[in-house]
């Protein structure tokens, strides 16, 4: 085995000094490995980077679980109000993996300026609005809690309707208690941007007791709760704990049971990016057995003086895939180099932009970590020797008499 070790460091010592036919070949060979690496690291980079922002905007927008009555259950709005809030929320706040527990409701209405209109969805918050949301969507400012007639607004509803912080507006909401609308009128003490058009075309912040006074509920009442997990890694298992954790009839849905078009959309980030390391496995696998095979039709001298002196198929089968390996590291090294840098350089700079309305994000979001990283590449290094056992067999069809030309 030292001997063909020995064989193996002077090939691949001497292969940058060489310059035969099969210099190209291997080159192409390199460059494919190194392009499917890229490829892979930009895809998963990317792909995982997107899905997970885009799964954090919505629960800090929406929190994780929902927690609302029945009779809210097919609707955004919640209408219909939960009794026994404070006994509900103090069993939720013992829960296991909580992270945080604020009291909303959401009522439809409309926002007047003098010139023009646009309907909303009012979401009423208290005191225990979880703090981060500001900070998550990129406001740094520290921006007080509402009061009863305080609200805020998207920048883009602004914009729509010409407001600015300071203004004062009129709100319109239908009540079944009266045949005319009611009523509010609030001060807009704070602009926010969340980056979705849904959110930012739509929503107002308030208090909460602006949707008691229009619906008569009384402070043990609210429309639902929001709940903000740790680890929303098992978020189906904990929904589950939540509903069995309350003493009341309620309905409890996670986000992807409330958004199920953005998670249904999201999911298929997954399958693309599985089908393109497939692919790109296959591709620099390939590209390494025609290189495998020049290395090989090459050096059929050598095969037939070292199988003259003895040495076994299976030793020299093991002597090509030491090649082949060495040719796959190098194609993996520069692929992460330039793979990598890419993901970095997105990460600072945010040069590659997208389209808010159509992503969610304003640039491309980058996640990755060592253990990707680490089995991505060992994924394509096994892949592809597992694929350069098939053309290291034709050395046992390498006659050494044909190949040094000596008459049996």
């Amino acid at each position: 085995m030292g001997f063909i070790w020995f064989i193996a460091k002077r090939i691949i010592g001497n292969r940058k000094h060489n310059r035969s036919v099969s210099g190209s070949i291997i080159s192409i060979g390199i460059i494919a490995i190194a392009l499917g690496v890229i490829t892979m690291l930009i895809a998963l980079g990317t792909g995982v980077g997107l899905k997970n922002k885009i799964g954090d905007k919505v629960a800090a927008f929406s929190g994780h679980v929902r927690v609302t009555a029945l009779g809210n259950s097919q609707h955004q709005e919640t209408l219909k109000p939960l009794d026994n809030a404070i006994s509900c929320y103090n069993q939720l706040q013992k829960l296991p993996n909580i992270a945080a527990v604020q009291s909303v409701a959401y009522v439809p209405g409309v926002i007047l300026n003098n010139t023009a209109f646009d309907g909303i969805v009012f979401k009423g918050i208290d005191e225990n609005f979880n703090s981060n949301f500001f900070s998550f969507f990129g406001m740094s400012q520290s921006i007080a809690l509402p009061t009863k007639n305080e609200i805020w607004i998207s920048v883009e509803l602004a914009k729509k309707l010409s407001l600015k912080v300071g203004d004062r507006v009129p709100l319109y909401f239908a009540s079944s208690q009266t045949p005319m609308p009611k009523r509010r009128s609030c001060t807009i003490i704070g602009l926010f941007s969340t980056g979705f058009s849904d959110y930012d075309d739509t929503y107002i912040l308030g208090h909460l007791d602006i949707v008691r006074s229009l619906y008569g509920w009384d402070e043990n009442q609210v429309g639902a709760f929001e709940i903000f997990l740790h680890d929303d890694h098992t978020l189906d298992l904990d929904t589950n704990t939540i509903y069995d954790s309350v003493d009341a009839l309620v309905d409890v849905q996670h986000i992807e049971e409330q958004f199920p078009e953005i998670f249904n959309w999201i999911r298929l980030f997954g399958t693309n990016i599985s089908l393109i390391i497939i692919i790109m496995i296959v591709v620099g696998g390939v590209n390494m057995i025609t290189a495998l095979l020049v290395l090989i039709l090459e050096q059929t001298q050598l095969i037939g003086i070292t199988r003259v002196l003895g040495a076994k198929v299976g030793s020299l089968q093991y002597l090509f895939l030491i090649q082949g390996a060495y040719l796959i590291g190098v194609g993996l090294i520069w692929g992460n180099l330039i793979g990598l840098g890419l993901l970095f350089l997105q990460h600072q700079t945010g040069f590659i932009s997208l389209d808010p309305g159509t992503y969610y994000v304003k640039e491309v979001p980058i996640y990755m970590d060592v253990t990707t990283v680490l089995w991505l590449n060992g994924l394509t290094l096994a892949v592809c020797l597992v694929l350069l056992v098939l053309p290291s067999f034709i050395i046992s069809r390498i006659s050494p008499t044909q190949v040094l030309k000596i008459n049996p």
